[in-house]
């Protein structure tokens, strides 16, 4: 899938940008080394798939937000990403968002007000968007093997706030997790430290949200579904 005009992709080679990448049709990409803690893991990460793909990727050294590394991540930060890539002249950022969303700086509406200031500012229309708003994590995941792109590049990605080395997934992330449900629902054995399953958060907080209620549904349904794959109790 690709898009009028010029596009630029702000990319992070995680689960969601990698994929969205082929999707869109390999538009240029942008890595801000923001300087979080994980920096190294991401960054061997994003450069090992540019140059293994031809990736037309910009690594950019304009933004430290290590004053800010709250973990597990620094608010605001798709914010900053926006404005920057403005820069690039493209007449679309593509922040890669997912059904579900709803962080301050990463959902429809965020993006559309993005797009208004951005826009009136530059004195040209610009636009923010992502192109998996209707699409969770497990349904991305099934695109690309649908597509019939390698699943061992795809196991290569990095999605991990607390990475003990370039693959190294710590599995005790609600990024970890999010990555074991999208890959246990297509069939695909993803690489843990430690089972995402069995972290404590797992029976202290997310468990109970679904069973009350509180947890966005669709959520929920793929959350369970991955458990059955691995015989935990729901």
């Amino acid at each position: 899938m690709s898009d009028e005009g010029k596009s630029i992709l702000l990319y992070s080679a995680g689960l969601d940008s990698f994929p969205a990448w082929h999707y869109l049709g390999k538009p240029p990409a942008v890595y801000f080394d923001i300087r979080h803690h994980f920096r190294e893991a991401e960054l061997e990460c994003v450069r090992e798939l540019a140059e293994r793909y031809g990736i037309d990727l910009t690594v950019s050294t304009a933004l430290d937000l290590s004053a800010w590394d709250t973990r597990p991540l620094i608010p605001f930060r798709n914010i900053y990403f926006a404005m920057l890539a403005s820069n690039y002249e493209a007449d679309t950022i593509w922040c890669v968002g997912v059904r579900g969303d709803h962080t301050l700086d990463k959902s429809p509406d965020a993006f559309a007000r993005m797009s208004e200031v951005l826009s009136e500012f530059a004195g040209r229309p610009i636009k923010v968007d992502s192109p998996f708003w209707d699409m969770t994590k497990t349904d991305i995941v099934r695109w690309y093997v649908e597509a019939g792109l390698p699943v061992r590049d795809l196991l290569d990605t990095l999605s991990c706030f607390e990475p003990s080395g370039r693959r190294v997934h710590c599995g005790r992330c609600s990024s970890c997790l999010r990555r074991w449900i999208a890959l246990a629902n297509n069939q695909i054995t993803g690489e843990f430290a430690a089972n995402p399953w069995e972290w404590e958060r797992v029976q202290s907080y997310y468990l109970r949200a679904m069973r009350d209620g509180t947890y966005p549904e669709h959520r929920a349904e793929e959350f369970f579904a991955a458990l059955k794959t691995v015989g935990a109790p729901t």
